[in-house]
């Protein structure tokens, strides 16, 4: 590899490096904080007192996240767009919705993460 690819490449790499590194910052200065990795620490931030999280109300939970009959054409159920097969996302840059229709504002389907299933 030439000498100036190689410099090119680190160039690169470093204003990608630096540049995410003043977005951490910018988000920490914020009051941010990254989701807790314990599945008990996320329990103690999610859950009410008043209304605990049951292993029934975990198991309703489930079933209508697969349910199409949630949705306005009985099609369509979250996992649809925020497939778990896949890692919560549907891949495509706009998300497709009723009458296969794309979202009017582009956007596309932010990926999610149910550790409880």
């Amino acid at each position: 590899m030439k000498i100036s690819k190689v410099l090119s490449l680190c160039a690169i790499s470093a204003t990608v490096l630096f540049g995410a590194n003043n977005l951490v910052d910018k988000v920490k200065q914020s009051g941010m904080e990254a989701i807790p990795n314990s599945q008990l620490e996320v329990l103690k931030l999610i859950d009410d007192p008043k209304d605990p999280i049951t292993d029934a109300k975990v198991e309703l939970g489930k079933k209508l996240y697969f349910d199409p009959r949630m949705s306005k054409s009985a099609l369509i159920s979250c996992n649809t767009c925020h497939n778990l097969a896949i890692g919560g996302v549907d891949g495509i840059a706009a998300a497709i919705g009723h009458g296969w229709t794309a979202n009017p504002a582009h956007l596309n389907s932010p990926r999610i993460q149910l550790s409880f299933l």
